[in-house]
């Protein structure tokens, strides 16, 4: 059967937690964390070959983005308390994680700090920690002017000029590098493309604030020790990314103990998303039986 659900939660502070539900209610859970600036709508263009798994894919949108209310304030790890509520909400005591891009860290977190539920983890072209110094090497000129800014006051003022009130200029263009050829190759396609600015949009709807602190954010070290991890973590890199550099899921793999890389010569950031992610809920699914 193929649907996706899109609805949301109030939490126990009066927020709003939006996140869209896809696969059967009885199938093994996963919990997908976006990238930035998008939104719960990542796996729109997944749905059918994440359809065909026995897996229930649960996609929520961090504070500020989307239909999630802001959270001012908040840190990386003040996620995992958002997370639980929500698995708490769907009945669901043990569930997998993975995030995409700047939703890798989050993944980590949850599986950091909800090591009892959480039974296997997954990064996707994920950002490291980026107090590890070799973090900015190569990192997307953009991104990393943002992370420089430091507070979240200035990154949203630093966005506005940038990109509009509304981020309505985020894909004009001036957002980002050159793609790799994966990358170009992969946008070429009509249904991809649509869902990009979709998700993009969608991220934007209550403007640049989450985006802007959501960026402030992983800009700073990380606020929990990767030493206890304990969950089993895969993580995806391609080694022809050109906005997160490989070194960052090698790092990654490296300080959490026992964790997997696999790397491809020439997937680059989108296109390792649209090829990857189905086998990799599929994989961590695996884990919890």
């Amino acid at each position: 059967m193929r649907f996706m659900r899109d609805t949301s939660v109030m939490l126990v502070d009066g927020r709003s937690l939006a996140y869209t539900d896809l696969g059967s209610l009885n199938s093994p859970l996963v919990m997908y964390f976006h990238g930035a600036p998008t939104s719960r709508l990542d796996l729109a263009p997944l749905e059918g070959a994440l359809s065909d798994l026995d897996v229930r894919v649960v996609s929520p949108d961090r504070p500020g983005y989307g239909g999630s209310s802001p959270q001012p304030g908040r840190g990386i790890d003040d996620w995992p308390l958002d997370v639980a509520a929500l698995a708490d909400r769907l009945d669901v005591r043990r569930f997998a994680v993975m995030g995409w891009s700047s939703g890798g860290p989050y993944a980590l977190v949850c599986a950091a700090s909800l090591a009892n539920r959480v039974s296997a983890a997954g990064v996707v072209a994920g950002v490291t920690d980026m107090a590890w110094p070799a973090a900015w090497d190569g990192f997307e000129e953009s991104e990393a002017s943002l992370m420089r800014v430091g507070d979240e006051a200035g990154a949203v003022a630093w966005c506005e000029e940038r990109y509009g009130p509304d981020g309505g200029r985020f894909l004009d263009g001036d957002s980002g590098g050159d793609l790799a050829p994966a990358d170009t190759a992969a946008l070429e396609d009509e249904v991809i493309a649509g869902a990009l600015v979709a998700t993009v949009g969608e991220g934007f709807r209550q403007g640049v604030g989450g985006y802007a602190e959501d960026i402030t954010l992983q800009g700073r070290a990380w606020p929990f020790d990767p030493a206890t991890v304990t969950a089993h973590v895969r993580v995806l890199h391609g080694q022809a990314d050109t906005y997160v550099p490989l070194a960052h899921g090698r790092h990654t793999a490296e300080v959490i103990a026992g964790a997997e890389l696999t790397t491809w010569p020439d997937h680059g950031h989108i296109s390792i998303f649209i090829a990857e992610v189905t086998q990799l809920a599929a994989d961590l699914v695996a884990q919890m039986r």
